[in-house]
């Protein structure tokens, strides 16, 4: 009798630890997101997405995920005003630092650089851009592993078929 109670209050409690831990990630956000491609912007493979999530405290998570990233270093990602082909495109925010390891970044936002709050209905009319930096400094400065348009900005179509990536406009 004893090995049937045990049994069933271990399986109590790994089902309410289960559940507990899904609703956790649940209830943070309010299944408002929008995710947008980011492109290769340079001779190395790089590619993927970023997704923006509405929290249910009106911050906004930013998730930058690449495919082609490898070994221990960080990678520079920021938001900029305006589309990814214009050079002199200013920074709104600088992201969470990618890692080379995961090719994984996390951010979250409730504001710019400027102090301009900034949420999922701001970034919904936003005309922006990521780019994703293969260094903060040196030459790898100038090289932009990915990039892409995002908000509205991420509507334009381009006539050519062919999208061109700008450097960041040097700070």
């Amino acid at each position: 009798m004893k090995i049937i109670f045990y049994s069933m209050l271990i399986l109590t409690v790994s089902l309410a630890a289960c559940s507990d831990d899904d609703q956790g990630e649940n209830n943070l956000f309010t299944g408002r997101e929008v995710t947008y491609n980011l492109l290769q912007g340079s001779d190395f493979p790089v590619y993927g997405t970023v997704t923006f999530k509405e929290r249910k405290d009106l911050s906004l998570q930013a998730e930058i995920k690449l495919e082609g990233t490898e070994g221990d270093a960080v990678h520079p990602a920021h938001l900029h005003y305006g589309d990814i082909s214009d050079p002199d495109a200013e920074m709104a925010l600088a992201l969470t630092d990618l890692s080379a390891k995961t090719g994984e970044s996390l951010t979250i936002i409730t504001k710019l650089m400027d102090e301009t709050p900034f949420d999922y209905n701001d970034l919904l009319e936003f005309d922006g851009s990521v780019k994703v930096h293969l260094a903060a400094t040196g030459d790898g400065k100038n090289v932009v592993l990915a990039g892409g348009n995002v908000g509205k900005g991420a509507k334009t179509t381009n006539t050519n078929g062919r999208v061109t990536i700008a450097v960041c406009k040097s700070q």
